[in-house]
């Protein structure tokens, strides 16, 4: 009677020590999902006890709980879907654009750019973080220091701070010239493409004219200096006989060129003269009624005709003469106080060497004289 009365006590015990339920241990996510911080203080995890997950560092709930119960100790499924932030476009900053080649989720980088004429002060580069795009980015508008002053010289500046592309224009003072470039740009760089001009003094070198002489204007020549000239004997000016220095060196120099004006001497003649030179050279001047022969008359009004006999040595020959003469002839110098032999010719009728010109006087001689 008594075994009977013991035995279902036995078995309310002996189920009683194999239904004994356990507790969860702390949840493993494998890093798709991280613990809250509500539940990471949690001690322990009995039955039915609920946990919390959440999206792990740059990602965001996308749909599905976010709790986990504990189960016979075991966890539940977790029924969480995350998605990646996405930090979208930055604020917009005036003369900015963006480069974004990756999108704009999280971790994604994107490249600030400037308008031309602005450069970029801050990051060359942003990320989109959590707390969204990291770092900051400004254009700032491009300018130049104040251009340098020369000397004895000014410049121009379109405004009052030169920006970039601004030129700056350079002028010098008055007898004075550039050296270097007449203008700067400011550049990209915060600088200026060049060093600024000098100024120097204007000069012109000593001016020279051939068959001429200076007779007005000394060393140094600096600028509106003049110079004035005049042509040797026999010579006559082409131009302006004054020059002035200028910026870019003398105005136009004068010229001298030689004077011939030619005459016509008549002189009538039945007879035939040949001369016959030492060395078999022939010559023969013919005139049956009427020989014109030219003459040549100087600058200063006088006949080559009328022979000079400072020009010419052993110079004529009479027209009924055999033989031919030969002529030393003279040159002159400018100032006409010294001769020196210029060559020794052979005079032969009309046929003229060169500046030597056959002529006849009122004596019926025949004469060679040179240029001069």
């Amino acid at each position: 009677m008594t075994c009977v009365k013991t035995w279902p006590l036995l078995l309310l015990l002996f189920f009683s020590l194999f239904s004994v339920v356990k507790d969860c241990q702390i949840p493993v996510l494998n890093g798709k999902f991280i613990l809250s911080e509500e539940s990471i203080k949690m001690n322990n995890f009995p039955e039915d006890s609920e946990a919390f997950v959440e999206c792990p560092k740059g990602q965001e709930r996308k749909e599905g709980s976010n709790s986990i119960i504990c189960k016979n100790g075991k966890w539940s499924a977790v029924e969480l879907s995350c998605k990646k932030i996405d930090c979208g476009l930055p604020e917009v900053s005036p003369h900015m654009n963006y480069s974004i080649p990756n999108g704009t989720l999280f971790g994604a980088y994107i490249q600030p750019k400037c308008e031309r004429r602005y450069d970029l002060e801050g990051s060359s580069h942003r990320q989109c973080l959590v707390s969204g795009w990291s770092g900051r980015s400004e254009c700032i508008l491009i300018t130049c220091d104040e251009p340098a002053s020369i000397e004895h010289g000014n410049f121009i500046k379109p405004r009052n701070i030169p920006e970039v592309y601004d030129v700056i224009e350079y002028s010098c003072d008055e007898n004075y010239t550039l050296s270097g470039k007449g203008s700067i740009t400011c550049w990209e760089n915060w600088e200026y493409n060049s060093p600024p001009p000098k100024c120097k003094e204007i000069q012109c070198q000593v001016p020279e004219i051939s068959f001429g002489n200076q007779t007005e204007g000394n060393p140094p020549y600096s600028y509106k200096s003049k110079a004035t000239f005049e042509c040797w004997p026999g010579y006559r000016m082409k131009g302006f006989a004054t020059s002035v220095c200028e910026e870019s060196g003398w105005s136009a120099l004068p010229a001298c060129v030689e004077v011939i004006t030619q005459t016509t001497a008549t002189t009538t003649t039945n007879k035939t003269t040949t001369a016959t030179a030492t060395t078999t050279a022939t010559a023969t001047v013919t005139a049956t009624t009427t020989a014109t022969v030219t003459a040549t008359t100087h600058s200063n009004g006088r006949k080559k005709d009328q022979p000079n006999s400072d020009l010419l040595s052993e110079s004529s020959f009479k027209r009924n003469d055999t033989s031919a003469t030969e002529l030393n002839v003279l040159t002159a110098s400018p100032s006409g106080k010294e001769m020196r032999l210029l060559k020794s010719v052979l005079c032969l009728t009309c046929n003229i060497c060169h500046h030597i010109i056959l002529t006849v006087n009122d004596d019926n001689e025949l004469f060679c004289l040179v240029q001069v």
